[in-house]
């Protein structure tokens, strides 16, 4: 039987590349990371795989795309972290500051974009009990030169932090489809490997659940200069709420913006 050593001599250049590009504690990677990481095609990245696999040197791992891990890790992996912000509020700042950089310049007179933090304030609960409204809300006008009507879409986003991932989150969000034309899940992501490309059991879960009720997901990592990387990694279907609850929920929540959403509407 051939030693180890012996049979890693015998694998392709590409199957080194790929054993070179896992983690050696153990962690899985994605395979779509790796793909792009070695700037390898599927075809060759899959049959190298397969290689590694006959030999024993990997493992497989759930999720989007597949993932890849060494199958003796040479150091033990590290604890996986249990938080990361110590209040939720912490991430509505960033996640309205995202809207505000990526979809605002987007939209411009007579067309009308409107951003708020509707959640509860800091160290607060919520008065109006669970999964009562969402915690950042994004309000847009368009015109458009063949459609007769202005249109209005209300994006809602929920925010959990790293610890509260799980379905629930995503019945939460789901509950502002009814008055919301668009939902996002965002949470806070303290891993490495990217939530899509995760193994985690309860990441494949939400995004299972997700793409059921058509909910967005976003990912926010903080960077080493306290800034934040926020990605949309899974994008939400449009819906179509009630005309009631959505105004019932303007109404309520952008009081002070109303003037300028009637003259945007044409009112």
């Amino acid at each position: 039987m051939l030693r180890i050593s012996e049979r890693m001599a015998e694998l392709s250049e590409d199957a080194k590349a790929i054993l070179g590009a896992l983690p050696k504690d153990g962690s899985m990677v994605g395979n779509l990371s790796l793909m792009r990481k070695l700037a390898m095609p599927p075809e060759r990245f899959f049959e190298a795989k397969q290689e590694l696999d006959n030999e024993a040197l990997i493992v497989y791992g759930k999720g989007r795309g597949g993932s890849t891990g060494l199958a003796k890790p040479t150091i033990a992996p590290p604890e996986r972290a249990t938080t990361g912000v110590r209040d939720e509020y912490d991430l509505y700042g960033p996640l309205k500051k995202y809207f505000d950089d990526f979809w605002k310049p987007n939209y411009k007179a007579p067309d009308l974009y409107i951003s708020k933090i509707t959640g509860p304030p800091k160290d607060h609960k919520r008065k109006s009990g669970l999964w009562s409204r969402p915690d950042v809300s994004v309000l847009t006008v368009s015109a458009y030169d063949f459609i007769p009507e202005r249109v209005l879409e209300l994006t809602t986003v929920e925010a959990k932090k790293y610890a509260d991932i799980g379905t629930r989150a995503v019945f939460e969000t789901v509950s502002h489809s009814k008055f919301g034309h668009q939902a996002f899940l965002a949470f806070e992501w303290l891993d490495d490997v990217d939530m899509d490309d995760s193994s985690n059991e309860d990441v494949v879960e939400v995004f299972k659940e997700s793409r059921r009720f058509g909910i967005g997901i976003m990912q926010m990592k903080m960077k080493e200069d306290k800034t934040w990387e926020i990605d949309i990694v899974l994008d939400s279907i449009r819906h179509d709420p009630e005309p009631a609850d959505c105004n019932r929920f303007i109404e309520q929540n952008f009081a002070e913006y109303h003037k300028q959403i009637r003259s945007a509407i044409g009112r």
